[in-house]
């Protein structure tokens, strides 16, 4: 645990500036109000689910906040070499390309005329989560074993190197008291947990399973996508780009998190800037992303935990 506040502490007295990081505050505040007020990513793009331009939108929905904050970075004269770096702009519409395709993802349709349609409910989330490994992981490794050949092979940090995970639990446990607190936000309760959305109880009385089979495979499923979510935001986008950005990598990779969660409620979305700064820091430092991946899959659980607990209380 002190091992990683010294991660901390030494992180902002390298990179911290107070009016580099009010700027980036202030864009903060300015795309969570326009989502939230207008409903952007819910009303407005999600109308689009399913269709080519859906995965045009969330390349442009996610890129260009980060290139926002890269663009604070050049400008208070933090990092430039980015602007005119070929391997910068290569990395970018690769990354971002590949993240637009997981957030645009639809091939679960192929399941639509083998299922009752309130079993396709419970087969298409189920599968979309489990998306995240084909479409973000299989592709950042081959990607990795290509471009990076010259970099030790951590493999975005997925690498099964000597982990200590005490810590992370540690870090865990306090998440998951600010956790049990959050859950009393009427919003959270109402998203919470996932699996009320995806008739789960349907599909195990229709195949006389217990419904304790169907809350582990959705649950697990679930789990599953976070894999993504760490090798993509604490992996990609902080190894990928440190060679141009340095350590303030961070800083764009926990803006365009923050945006990843504007489809969830805005208690959570707020929370995600910090969580993706600090699980940022940690990774970076550590060279893995198994820190991230325990924390992240544990408060996801934890929330659904919750979320079970207040509809059963």
């Amino acid at each position: 645990m002190k091992k990683i506040l010294g991660y901390i502490i030494d992180y902002q007295r390298k990179h911290f500036d107070v009016k580099l990081y009010l700027s980036i505050a202030l864009f903060l505040v300015l795309i969570f109000f326009f989502n939230y007020y207008y409903n952007f990513e819910n009303a407005v793009l999600d109308k689009y689910n399913g269709q080519f331009r859906d995965g045009v939108h969330m390349f442009l929905f996610h890129g260009l906040p980060y290139l926002v904050v890269c663009l604070l970075l050049y400008l208070f004269n933090k990092q430039r070499d980015w602007i005119s770096s070929g391997r910068f702009w290569l990395m970018f519409f690769v990354g971002f390309t590949i993240l637009a395709l997981d957030r645009s993802f639809y091939g679960y349709v192929i399941f639509k005329d083998h299922f009752d349609v309130r079993d396709y409910v419970f087969v298409s989330k189920t599968a979309r989560w489990l998306s995240s490994t084909f479409i973000v992981v299989i592709p950042l490794l081959i990607i990795y074993t290509i471009i990076e050949r010259d970099d030790p092979k951590i493999y975005y940090g997925l690498s099964p190197r000597k982990f200590d995970f005490k810590p992370y639990l540690i870090l865990l446990l306090l998440a998951g008291i600010c956790v049990g607190i959050g859950s009393f936000f009427a919003d959270l309760q109402a998203y919470y947990p996932r699996y009320q959305f995806s008739r789960g109880s349907y599909f195990a009385e229709q195949r006389n399973l217990p419904e304790a089979v169907t809350v582990l495979i959705y649950e697990l499923a679930y789990g599953s996508d976070f894999v993504g979510v760490e090798i993509f935001f604490r992996g990609f986008l902080i190894f990928a780009f440190s060679r141009t950005l340095g350590g303030y990598a961070i800083l764009p990779m926990a803006v365009t998190y923050a945006v990843l969660h504007f489809g969830k409620p805005m208690t959570e979305a707020i929370s995600s800037i910090f969580g993706g700064y600090l699980l940022g820091i940690i990774s970076y430092n550590t060279r893995s992303v198994w820190g991230g991946i325990i924390i992240h899959m544990g408060i996801a659980w934890l929330m659904e935990v919750f979320g079970y607990l207040h509809r059963l209380l």
